[in-house]
């Protein structure tokens, strides 16, 4: 199962809401799970796949962001898994920032 983690200078809280805004931006569904991962079904390189996400807070203003591969539901070759992660991944990073250059929310 192909996957990224990524260090992220934001609380916990903030990198979660970013997951659901990318994946909202992005016409994906969700679900979160018991163990608190975020399952999203999100089209990426025009192309339907079922990711996790979880964010583990490593202080109040630190956490970790891991972004797995669960399923491909149309053939992706192992390049694209890993450009699809990635997409996912800068998309996330990018919100983040535009989030703490702007002291708010990235959709404003």
């Amino acid at each position: 199962m192909p996957g990224l983690k990524e260090n992220l200078n934001c609380p916990r809280l903030m990198a979660v809401f970013a997951v659901f805004d990318i994946i909202d931006k992005l016409g994906g569904t969700y679900e979160q799970t018991m163990a608190g991962d975020i399952q999203a079904r999100v089209c990426v390189l025009g192309k339907t796949s079922q990711y996790a996400f979880a964010v583990t807070e490593v202080t109040s203003e630190t956490s970790i962001l891991h972004i797995s591969l669960l399923q491909t539901l149309a053939g992706l070759t192992e390049a694209e898994k890993q450009l699809a992660i990635r997409y996912l991944m800068d998309s996330v990073l990018y919100y983040l920032d535009e989030m703490q250059a702007f002291g708010g929310r990235g959709d404003q």
